[in-house]
């Protein structure tokens, strides 16, 4: 979880932090506990003020839940599915489910993900969203759970190596979590995919240059089965762009656009997009005529920033058929990634804006804009790091697609 999404989870549950660091989470400054790979060599250690909080996805989902269900009067229906939406007079006024039971409500909110079937349930009400925007880089992830011995703690807290369109099309991140546990993802991209199956899972793992990866497959045990989640792509659905948009209903999250998880921006998006929507509320009732609009409106507001980290990033792989003259900002962040292993004081300067916290303006100050017009030290071709450095340091993150 990104600094800026566990800042928005804390004002809605106060005291969450604690408790999941009493769980055996972890925090940790970003610059100097991450290690990061980039294609052109390792980021140098830096101190950043910006904190990760790394513990697994079933952790924080527990922990919120019981948050939310605390003395409260929500419902949860397990094991349900929502099958379409119930209209009057063209408003939308609940949910029918898998089972043939109808939900009433004044508001619908679709946070069901990368799976949403908004768009075809709009399309049959006779609302056709317009076309969704796509960056495809044919992503997808394969991780395993691993837990370490008493004699082995790793001097990182998180290492990544990065993929890097349009030549560096596998990498990995690793992430220390509660109980002496790693989490293993290894990425593809360009529709490169680490195979499920053990030797097939190592080998891509040792194919890699970080030296880390091959650390943690000698010193742990398994804990799980692999698993792998494929076709994952960025896609925008914008559905503020709808000529008629009904009341009483909303999406958020992965239902609206989705991102490279390798970044690990996604819930952090959609904790931002749940604050837009408390704000609003403070103003407006959700049964006021319009109140479901303003809200769509007010959800790019989110989007914009991690959409153009994720588009500058991979619009270079050869799936996304966009492999068009970078404009300007695609330049200044491509730069940006190409000098980091030289520089900490840009790299200082990228940590909060790939956490979400400033916006990639900030590296373009004069003096940035008048670096970036020389040609960089070292053409794409990726170093080789050196297998005994020590400590350096950044990160990404996940989300889901396709289940394999």
């Amino acid at each position: 979880m990104l600094q800026r999404g566990a800042e928005v989870l804390e004002s809605f549950f106060p005291g969450l932090d604690a408790e999941l660091r009493d769980c055996g989470a972890h925090v940790f400054d970003f610059g100097e506990h991450a290690r990061v790979l980039f294609p052109g060599g390792w980021a140098a250690p830096v101190t950043s003020q910006v904190y990760h909080h790394a513990s697994s996805r079933p952790l924080l989902e527990w922990v919120i839940r019981r948050r939310v269900l605390r003395g409260s009067t929500i419902t949860v229906a397990d094991r349900t599915r929502a099958r379409n939406l119930l209209w009057r007079n063209g408003k939308v006024i609940g949910i029918e489910d898998n089972r043939d039971v109808s939900w009433h409500a004044d508001l619908v909110v679709d946070a069901t993900g990368r799976g949403s079937k908004l768009g075809d349930w709009l399309t049959g009400a006779g609302l056709t969203p317009p076309p969704a925007r796509h960056v495809r880089a044919q992503l997808s992830y394969t991780s395993r759970l691993y837990e370490c011995p008493p004699d082995y703690r790793p001097p990182w807290q998180l290492s990544a190596e990065l993929t890097y369109a349009p030549s560096t099309r596998h990498g990995a991140v690793a992430t220390r979590i509660e109980n002496d546990r790693i989490l293993l993802t290894l990425i593809g991209a360009d529709g490169a995919k680490a195979p499920r199956n053990e030797n097939g899972f190592r080998d891509y793992a040792l194919s890699l240059r970080s030296p880390d990866f091959h650390e943690i497959l000698s010193h742990t045990t398994p804990l799980s089965n692999i698993t792998c989640y494929s076709g994952l792509h960025n896609d925008w659905q914008p559905y503020h762009r709808m000529h008629r948009w009904p009341d009483g209903l909303i999406a958020l999250g992965d239902a609206v656009c989705t991102l490279n998880p390798i970044y690990g921006q996604g819930m952090t998006v959609a904790a931002v997009e749940a604050a837009t929507l408390q704000r609003i509320l403070t103003r407006r009732s959700a049964c006021e005529p319009g109140f479901a609009r303003t809200l769509q409106h007010a959800i790019p507001a989110a989007i914009r920033l991690p959409w153009r980290l994720a588009a500058y990033s991979d619009i270079g792989w050869r799936a996304t058929n966009q492999r068009k003259t970078l404009d300007p900002r695609h330049r200044i962040v491509r730069w940006v990634v190409d000098r980091i292993p030289e520089d900490p004081e840009l790299y200082r300067r990228f940590i909060p804006v790939q956490n979400l916290l400033t916006h990639p303006v900030t590296l373009a100050r004069p003096a940035l804009r008048l670096r970036s017009s020389a040609p960089p030290h070292q053409t794409h071709r990726p170093r080789q790091p050196d297998r005994h450095a020590g400590t350096a340091q950044t990160s990404p993150g996940s989300s889901h697609g396709d289940s394999e």
